[in-house]
């Protein structure tokens, strides 16, 4: 009987053996090729592909309009043109009859590229063997005028601190009589600027300057170029101007981070963190007070540096715990003798561990 059970079992193994592998040996033949399309079938033909701009002036817009051709038996059905970005716009003819042609236009907002562009599209249709093409439009943008360095003038400095930069303007168009016949601006109160021909003809200088006695802010404007050039007779330069104050807080935040706060049965043993204050240029400062507005921090100060530096321990003293999520928060004021910073806030916080 036992014998008959192991021959069995294991007539049962090979069987479940030669059943594995026969269903191994089917997996592994490769899929049935499909049956290859009947009948008459588009065929989508793109003669140029990619229109290069070169090196062209600014516009307002690029726009060209590519061939497309059908060369099969049937319609050519164009289902969707789709840009890579939202600055160019397609429009196309959907349907193109067996040996017709149509079109696929495609425009390009100037506006929004600048320098070197290349900007695609992706055609889809109803051609078997070509259901995507991509279509390129590209160049190089040139401005009518070259001011260097290009972008947006940053005037950064503290208040009473001198802070100037320099601007080279010449033509693009290499015009032989480019001149700089004027610039004004829109933010007069807060800037001083000045025109002069540069050392090379046909290029200028400009000078911008942040007016010194402006309080702590920050502001945006622009300076307007005006020259004899009819392609570009106004161009507008971005100016950013920004006063700081002269007195520097660090850290500008205190974070205690997670404290362990007061239990019933335990007190919580308070933290101290340090802030230094720093007249960055001059001297002078003195700090008359300390205040904060949360009685669980203590402050006291003394000066590293007299007229210069000083030095704030903010101790926190936790309280007893209710939540878990309680936190302390609060403001750190420091009161100065300097006119222009009569105060400087820092805020402060601390939770529960």
């Amino acid at each position: 009987m036992h014998r008959r059970m192991v021959a069995s079992i294991g007539v049962l193994t090979f069987v479940l053996a030669l059943a594995e592998a026969v269903i191994a040996q089917e997996a592994s033949k490769p899929a049935p090729a499909k049956p290859a399309a009947t009948g008459p079938r588009p065929i989508i033909e793109i003669p140029k592909m990619r229109q290069d701009f070169g090196e062209v002036y600014e516009r307002d817009k690029f726009e060209y309009s590519f061939v497309v051709k059908n060369r099969g038996k049937a319609d050519l059905v164009i289902s969707e043109v789709k840009p890579g970005c939202g600055c160019t716009v397609a429009n196309f003819d959907k349907v193109i009859p067996p040996g017709g042609e149509g079109k696929i236009e495609l425009v390009l907002d100037g506006t929004r590229v600048h320098g070197e562009f290349a900007k695609t599209a992706q055609v889809h249709s109803n051609d078997p063997d070509h259901p995507e093409l991509t279509l390129t439009i590209a160049g190089k943008k040139v401005a009518f005028l070259n001011i260097v360095p290009d972008g947006v003038v940053y005037l950064q400095g503290r208040y009473e601190e001198v802070v100037e930069k320099e601007v080279t303007i010449s033509s693009n168009e290499k015009l032989p009589d480019f001149k700089v016949i004027g610039v004004t601006s829109d933010v007069d109160d807060k800037i001083s600027y000045e025109v002069k021909p540069a050392a090379k003809k046909g290029e200028y200088t400009l000078r911008i300057k942040k007016n010194p006695d402006l309080p702590m802010s920050t502001s945006y404007g622009s300076v307007t170029i005006k020259t004899n050039s009819t392609n570009a007779p106004e161009t507008k330069l971005q100016v950013q101007v920004m006063t700081k104050g002269n007195i520097t807080v660090s850290p500008s935040s205190v974070n205690f981070g997670n404290v362990a706060f007061g239990a019933k049965d335990k007190e919580a043993n308070p933290v101290t963190r340090t802030v230094m204050v720093i007249k960055n240029s001059g001297e002078g400062l003195d700090v008359k007070d300390v205040k904060v507005d949360n009685p669980n921090f203590k402050v006291k100060f003394e000066p590293v540096t007299p007229g210069k530096q000083f030095k704030v321990e903010v101790t926190f003293s936790p309280p007893l715990k209710r939540t878990a999520s309680q936190r302390e928060t609060g403001e750190l004021i420091i009161n100065t003798n300097d006119p222009r910073e009569p105060s400087v806030r820092v805020h402060l916080t601390a939770r529960a561990m």
